[in-house]
């Protein structure tokens, strides 16, 4: 006949095993997560919530905008210790790009899993012309930053990514709706060399 002790025992080993197993499943799980890491995600929302009226503006626009920034990582947290710096740009022909407007965000640590978002809005420099051949104002969004990884000895990571966003000039119509993942830039993000501010456009 079992005693209360034989139980005890009994229940204590099943809790033993079950332990070990689960330990046994998550472990390689949790290895593979911290151990390569996934890079953080970027989208825009541009003119976010904004009533765009591209003809009325003479001398510069207000760009209302929504960023969102990933941690794509559960299982590791991530600082930003440098500024990140975000450009606004547009293109008036295919070969070039001009500077609107600059925004920097401050140095911050994300937790594991978390979206930062930044709701903000910025003043052009001047005001944005339509894409030679078109009728659309060609708007690029630019994105550098540097990140680490929280773990031991981890080194910085430099990000640099963009969006392109067409509005119809006549319309003010976005042709492109809602938030735009930022991926890393192509042909068009080496088209902006440093331009003169005195450019008209």
């Amino acid at each position: 006949m079992a005693t209360c002790s034989d139980f005890g025992t009994i229940i204590a080993c099943l809790c033993f095993v079950s332990f070990f197993l689960g330990l046994n499943v998550l472990m390689p799980v949790m290895l593979s997560l911290y151990s390569s890491p996934s890079w953080p995600s970027f989208s825009i929302d541009l003119f976010d919530n904004q009533a765009i009226n591209m003809t009325r503006f003479n001398e510069n626009l207000t760009i209302h905008f929504h960023l969102k920034l990933k941690n794509e990582n559960s299982a590791i947290g991530l600082h930003y210790p440098d500024p990140i710096n975000i450009t606004f740009s547009y293109f008036p022909n295919v070969s070039m790009m001009v500077n609107l407007a600059d925004y920097t965000i401050h140095s911050f640590y994300q937790g594991n899993g978390k979206t930062k978002h930044v709701r903000d809005l910025v003043e052009t420099i001047r005001v944005p012309t339509v894409l030679e051949g078109t009728d659309m104002v060609a708007f690029r969004v630019d994105l550098v930053a540097t990140f680490k990884y929280k773990k031991p000895s981890s080194k910085r990571h430099k990000v640099v990514v963009g969006c392109d966003v067409a509005v119809n000039y006549t319309t003010s119509q976005k042709m492109q709706t809602g938030f735009i993942g930022m991926t890393y830039p192509g042909y068009d993000s080496q088209l902006q060399p440093p331009v003169d501010d005195d450019y008209a456009g």
